[in-house]
């Protein structure tokens, strides 16, 4: 997958029918999209749980809605123009909202979404109290966003398998999957045999797995691959590096009156942000001769 070439959600969905599987790094911010491409990723996802987390400093209890994660979407959008697979919770709604989500998801620089099969409001899949909509409810949805979207890749998501068990999970696995959606995404689905089943219940359609810090302990990403899964999220991976950095700095400053030696440096940061390029366009621009006309256009 080629950067900035094409439109993302087609880049994104040729290479979810062909190639290796394809890692996705979660990015919250502008900066981390930045850091993900220059690293090599060929796509960034935007979890719910990171917007929760560093806008509102709150758990993933259901407390961002659709504004907030459009308002975090466009930041990463800016970043980089790689594929970003958004969370996009329950949709914030009945399917008439769905739509209306899908669409703004879209417009804000969204290739992919996920749509998950819990009431609102919703919270993360491995805490419990987790409590499902009914099969008919999350369907609606379903063909409500593929319905709606343009080019964008609609994931179908379910969090049976930790509420209700596998034999429920593989039920609404084969209802998603009849609904138009481009893939299937089953939270704490994170072994390959799982997968497999996953994948043979839904048809052949593309599994799109969930490594999060937060579930089971995932298997090798080459190993998934075999079973079906053509994107592997790592949604909060990075984050909690960061923020286990930014813990440790704090305490350094604290304890010893001085900053710690940083793993990025500044001069890094501004060469990643395009500083070096900016600065030779603002210095080609200073230099033009202003007594000098610009050049007409040519009357058509």
């Amino acid at each position: 997958m080629t950067p900035r070439q094409g439109y993302p959600a087609d880049r994104l969905r040729a290479r979810m029918s062909s190639g290796p599987a394809v890692a996705v790094a979660g990015a919250h911010d502008a900066v981390a999209a930045r850091l993900a491409e220059a690293a090599g990723f060929e796509a960034v996802h935007l979890s719910g749980a990171l917007v929760n987390a560093t806008a509102f400093g709150l758990p993933d209890l259901g407390f961002t809605g659709c504004s907030d994660m459009l308002d975090a979407l466009r930041r990463v959008a800016a970043g980089t123009g790689l594929p970003i697979v958004a969370d996009a919770d329950t949709g914030y709604g009945d399917p008439v909202q769905v739509a209306e989500t899908v669409r703004r998801y879209e417009r804000a620089g969204a290739a992919a979404l996920h749509l998950e099969d819990q009431v609102q409001p919703k919270r993360c899949g491995h805490l419990a109290g987790v409590r499902l909509a009914d099969v008919d409810t999350a369907v609606a949805r379903l063909r409500a966003a593929v319905a709606a979207r343009e080019r964008l890749v609609v994931i179908a998501r379910t969090d049976a398998l930790p509420a209700e068990g596998p034999d429920e999970m593989l039920r609404r696995t084969e209802a998603f999957a009849a609904t138009g959606a481009d893939a299937i995404m089953v939270e704490g689905a994170a072994d390959a045999d799982t997968v497999r089943r996953v994948r043979e219940a839904a048809g052949g359609l593309p599994v799109v797995v969930n490594c999060s810090a937060a579930g089971p302990p995932a298997g090798p990403l080459p190993e998934l691959a075999r079973a079906g899964a053509r994107l592997v999220l790592f949604p909060v991976a990075a984050a909690l590096a960061g923020a286990g950095a930014m813990r440790a700095a704090y305490a350094h400053i604290l304890a010893t009156g001085t900053a710690p030696e940083p793993s990025l440096t500044w001069a890094e940061l501004n060469e990643l942000l395009g500083l070096p390029e900016l600065a030779a366009q603002e210095a080609r621009w200073a230099s033009a001769d202003p007594a000098v006309p610009a050049p007409r256009q040519a009357d058509e």
